[in-house]
């Protein structure tokens, strides 16, 4: 099964910062219909499928929220937030990065799973927050 590789920094709640390397299938070798991510890490593999890598993103982030490891790519930022468009078509790999009050611009457009260092990597509750207080910022 074809699967694209990267690897991702992991930061735990004592600062200490370690690699985990992810495998990326857009096709779920148990179901085409789904994507699926396996992060090794620490001796141990992660596995989550899911309709698109965003949303298997989020489900592998709460995994690692619950043992206090924060990961640290684009789709873990606070202002990265995916539209619709990009979960509905594709496999989920792009998001924007939103500014509050400014709509979204495809220069702003990111791999979920690429590294900025400008950017600031949060818990999902608080990148969601930010995501809809982005969107009602729009409201004029």
């Amino acid at each position: 099964m074809n699967y694209e590789s990267k690897t991702i920094k992991l930061a735990m709640n004592d600062g200490k910062i370690f690699d985990g390397i992810l495998k990326l299938y857009e096709e779920s070798p148990d179901e085409e219909e789904m994507v699926l991510i396996e992060l090794l890490i620490l001796d141990d593999t992660i596995s989550v499928e899911h309709d698109n890598f965003f949303l298997a993103l989020q489900s592998l982030r709460q995994h690692l929220e619950d043992k206090h490891i924060q990961v640290m790519c684009n789709g873990a930022a606070l202002n990265v937030y995916p539209s619709q468009m990009q979960l509905s078509m594709g496999t989920g790999h792009l998001a924007y990065k939103l500014k509050i009050g400014e709509p979204a611009r495809l220069k702003d457009i990111v791999n979920i799973f690429e590294f900025d260092n400008g950017l600031r990597f949060v818990k999902i509750e608080e990148q969601f927050s930010y995501y809809n207080k982005w969107l009602k910022s729009l409201e004029g």
